[in-house]
Parts: structure tokens; sequence; C-alpha cells
């Protein structure tokens, strides 16, 4: 938005200030000029009761300053932007029409003897109502043939009611002296350009904007030791940076990993004011209490720490890593914004802190990905962590785990390749690419349809149970009965089937669709010799690609599948050993 030169009338009227009180603003007409509002701007609707809100503007406006005026504190408002007119001392209205008419209509109702016109352009019932107001003729009338004076008439009522034990007097010297707002000065032939940009379209804006022009607003409150120049470098730093957190949250990387539905700050603000819900009301009550610049200041300071905390995190490959299963495993925004607010609450600068919470995002990633939920988590529920544990082993180690508990079979290869990642020593760590949650496959090693066995009564059947006719049963490499390993150390026998943990790896879809049935030398064949690595994205899963350079793979081998699947059991339990109250701990 272009500014105006310094030499301009009207900024010249207000000593170079651009957060003025409420009698400055009235001064300015010195004395003959009227507040304008275009022929472009709609009508006055203050008064009017939205359906998500409790309250309406006039009254939540008049409750705040019969608050202020009973504490004794100053009252600051959005900015109004205006532009002058050259032959006169008008004032023409761009943004702020609502709040002026506000003020207008209540010095007229508290009997302000000082000068002050203002002058709805094209509506004339507007302007007769408002240069002749007559109390005693304000009563609700739901058939009023204008809008203007429906709301008009409203407003003046809700002051009767809302003042009646107020000293009329003492408090429009309060108002005058004590309400505060930045006045922006356009130039004149960019006032319908402006005024489009900020209510096209009758769009409103949003609460992550309002938010921000009022903190902006605060940061630049009049201060008798800070000269205006400095409130303005001080406000154009404070809104680049701003703009650079805007920037960074609407990478569509950035926006797909934190699940931040469109959130302009992603969850910055939500994690600032300690609320996943944001509204500027909200905000302003809780974060910008009093409203001042030390406190605009502590709250960009509070925000430009959280921010770096993020970025920090967000930069880091096995931070990263942790972070996105986590966001994955919760599932909605609350239990999302219940995680985010109690790691960050700990992961601040302090490197002590610090070191803490990457530990107890690991601690956290363990147990959210064998299904304990966050409460148990935080409060190092031990019983919970152990039932947990029981509950994903007996899944894991179930041979019908493909078939009955696919998610439990995908969580676990899933974090089998996150830990090759996060092993990555070239690297320190390797940033894991979360697009596969939207494009898993579960692959059987050796092809599924390949595979037969045999039920009670003898029959042939295959993986969906179903009984082989002489055609299939040609096909059959290798049946479930001959899937039995003998650990050589324990004597232990272990048994597999083509759905077990054994017989399984994790893939990209489309990857999975390459290999339909071929058998291991095949798929091995084409996993390690296609070298487009765009085309064949599960190259990258470091623990998918140990798997099929197994070379005890080969030949149709009917131990492979269930040594692998006492492996994989093995590193569960070396992963997850159990717990008791002294022994609530464990590294990996």
């Amino acid at each position: 938005m272009t500014t105006v030169s310094n030499n301009h009338p009207l900024l010249k009227l207000t000593n170079g200030k651009t957060a003025i009180t409420l009698l400055e603003y009235i001064q300015l007409l010195q004395g003959e000029g009227e507040f304008v509002i275009p022929d472009y701007q709609r009508g006055y609707v203050w008064g009017q009761k939205k359906k998500d809100e409790e309250e309406d503007s006039v009254s939540y406006l008049i409750r705040t300053l019969i608050d202020a005026y009973n504490n004794s504190t100053d009252v600051f408002l959005q900015g109004i932007t205006v532009h002058g007119d050259d032959a006169s001392y008008d004032i023409y209205i761009v943004d702020g029409q609502q709040r002026t008419t506000f003020f207008y209509l209540l010095l007229k109702y508290l009997a302000y003897d000082g000068y002050i016109k203002i002058r709805y352009e094209i509506r004339t019932q507007s302007n007769e109502f408002l240069q002749a107001i007559d109390m005693a003729s304000i009563e609700r009338c739901d058939y009023e043939a204008f809008q203007d004076v429906f709301f008009f008439k409203r407003t003046l009522r809700i002051f009767e009611r809302a003042l009646t034990e107020i000293d009329g007097d003492k408090f429009k010297t309060f108002i005058l002296e004590k309400v505060k707002f930045l006045l922006v000065i356009i130039p004149e032939e960019q006032a319908k350009v402006v005024f489009t940009m900020m209510n096209g379209n009758k769009a409103k804006m949003t609460d992550e904007e309002l938010i921000k022009a009022e903190l902006l607003r605060c940061a630049s409150l009049s201060d008798d030791r800070i000269e205006e120049a400095e409130h303005s470098e001080v406000r154009s730093r404070l809104a680049r940076e701003w703009d650079s957190w805007l920037q960074w949250w609407k990478d569509s990387n950035i926006a797909k990993f934190f699940r931040t539905n469109d959130k302009q700050l992603g969850w910055l603000l939500p994690l600032v004011s300690n609320s996943s819900a944001i509204s500027f009301k909200d905000f302003r009550d809780k974060m910008l209490y009093p409203q001042n610049i030390r406190q605009a200041k502590a709250v960009f300071r509070k925000m430009r720490l959280l921010q770096k905390s993020i970025e920090d995190v967000y930069n880091d490959s096995k931070l990263y890593n942790y972070l996105g299963v986590i966001l994955y495993i919760r599932n909605s925004t609350e239990s999302r914004f219940a995680f985010l607010r109690w790691f960050f609450s700990m992961n601040n600068q302090n490197e002590e802190t610090h070191t803490k919470s990457e530990s107890e995002l690991k601690r956290y990633y363990d147990w959210a990905i064998i299904g304990v939920n966050h409460e148990d988590i935080v409060s190092h529920n031990i019983r919970r962590y152990n039932d947990a544990r029981m509950v994903f082993l007996t899944a894991l180690e179930n041979n019908l785990l493909f078939l009955q508990n696919y998610e439990v079979a995908y969580r676990w290869l899933l974090r089998q390749n996150i830990k090759q990642d996060n092993q990555d020593q070239k690297h320190k760590g390797r940033k894991f690419n979360f697009s596969i949650e939207r494009d898993r496959s579960l692959e059987h090693i050796y092809p599924k349809s390949k595979i037969g066995h045999k039920n009670e009564e003898g029959k042939c059947l295959n993986w969906e149970d179903k009984e082989l006719d002489e055609k299939h049963l040609s096909d059959i490499k290798l049946w479930r009965e001959d899937m039995v390993w003998t650990d050589p150390v324990t004597k232990q026998e272990h048994h597999g089937t083509e759905h077990c943990i054994g017989n399984l790896v994790l893939l990209y879809k489309r990857d999975n669709s390459k290999f339909n049935d071929a058998d291991f030398r095949q798929k091995n064949e084409y996993f390690f010799t296609d070298l487009d690595d765009d085309a064949f994205e599960s190259r990258h899963l470091i623990h998918t690609t140990m798997i099929f350079s197994d070379v005890r793979w080969e030949d149709w081998n009917p131990e492979q599948i269930a040594r692998r699947k006492a492996e994989e059991i093995e590193e569960f339990k070396k992963e997850y050993p159990e717990l008791n109250d002294t022994n609530n701990e464990y590294v990996n």
C-alpha cells in the first residue's frame, strides 16, 4: 500500500503521529469538516447479533469501554484508514465506518457540545437522522424502512440500557481522552482499491489477520520516550517477521507434514495462545492484556521463540521422523494439538531442556506407534505401556497378520524403515518420505498366490482358503507346513505363513503393482537394476532394501519366512522390553 508524503495536510494536523486519541481524531475536522462515509461503503449494521457470537458489536464495545472506565485504563481499537480532501477538512472513511459512526452516536447520546459532523453520501434518510437525533423516537420498529436508521436506533437503545448508572460527563471525557487507535492515511486515488482489498466480495478479515493488525497496533502505541520514526521501524520489522512466518507455513510440504488444514500460521498461534481454536477476541483478551507496547512485544517474542523451535525440529531429520509418525497416529486436530502443546512446552533454547525434550519425543514416538494414548504416555503409565506392548506383540506374532491386523504390520515396518533412516551416519539421519501414508502397500516377498496349505481333511487350499484345482495346484512353489526354522542356539521351532511379518515388506503402492506375482529373483532384479529412482520410490526404504538384498530368499527357501519372522519378533522384544516401576526407561 502506498503511503502519503510527510507534507500531506492530514499528516501535518496529527503532528506526525499515527496513534491518536478519539478527541484528536475529531479535531482533525478543524471545526468545519465532516467524516464522510463514501457511496461505495455498505450501510451501518453494528448492533446486529451474529449467529456464532455471544453479543453484538455495540454491546461488546460499550461493555469494553465501561470496564476500562471503571478500571481507569486506556482502550486501544483497530486502526482506521482514511484519505483527505484538498478543498476541505473533510475526512473520507475507507475502513472504520462502523467505529466512527458508533462514536458519533455515543457522543451525541452523551450530549457532546464540541464540533463533530458525519455525512453518509447518497443516503438522505441516514443523514437526516444523524443530524437531528431524537431520543424520544428510538423505540424498536421491525418495519423500519431504512437499514441504517434501524441500527442507529438499536445502537442508541443499547447505550440507554448500558449507561444508566454511569456519570455521563465523566464517561464522555474518558472516551475522548482514553480511546486510541492507529490512523492510516492513504492517497485519495487509492481509496477504492484499498477498500476492495479489505472488503472485496464482502470477505471478512480472518482471525489471524485481525490478530496481526492488533499486535502491530499495540506494538506502536504512543509513548513519549519513543519517536514516531522508531514506531514505524518497529511496525515494519514486526510485520516482515510475521510475513516470513506466514510464508514458511504456506509451504505445501510443511502444511502437509503438520496437517495444518490451511491455517494461515499453522500451529503457531494455537500453541502460543494455548488453544486449538483461534479467535481474535479470545487472543486479544488472553494474550494482549494489558494492551500496551510491552505486552505486544512480549507476545511477538514468544511467537518468535516458538517458531524457531518448530523450524529447528522440522529441520532435524531424526526429530522430523518422530514427529511425522506421531502426527499420523494422532489423527484429529485436538489430539495433535495436545501432543504439540506438550512437546513444545519443554522444547526451548536451553541446551539441557532441549536434550531432554528430544529424549521425551523419542519415548513418546515409541509408545504412540504401538497404541498408547497421549495421557498415558505423558503420565508414564507403566501398566498401559505393558498392556499395549502385549497386544502389539500378540498381533505381530500372528501368522495371519496381513489379513487380520494390517495396521500393526504397517506400523512396525514403518518404524523399522525410520530406524534405518535415523541411523544413516553419512547424512546424520535422513528425513523419511511420509507421502507413503497416502500411498502405502505391504508386499508379500514370496507371492501369496504361489503358496498353498492343507486343511484338516488334507485338501489343498490357496491363500484365500479356497480349494486349489489341478491347474492352480501346479503353480504352488511352497507349502505353509514346510515354513519352519529351528533356532540353532535355543533349538526352538518357529513357524511362518505367507501372511506373517516374516514375508512382508513396506512399499509405495505404485511399486507394489509392478511386482505382481513375480518370484523373489525377479523382484530382486527389478528392485536393484531399475536405475530410475523417481520411477521406483521404494528403493529409498532402507529396511525394505535390506530385506531384498538377503540372498537367503533365493530358490523358495522354506525356512526363510519363519527365520525372518523370528528375527522381527526378537527385534521388537529388544526395542520394547517389559517394564516395571523401577525399569521404566530404555535406550535404543
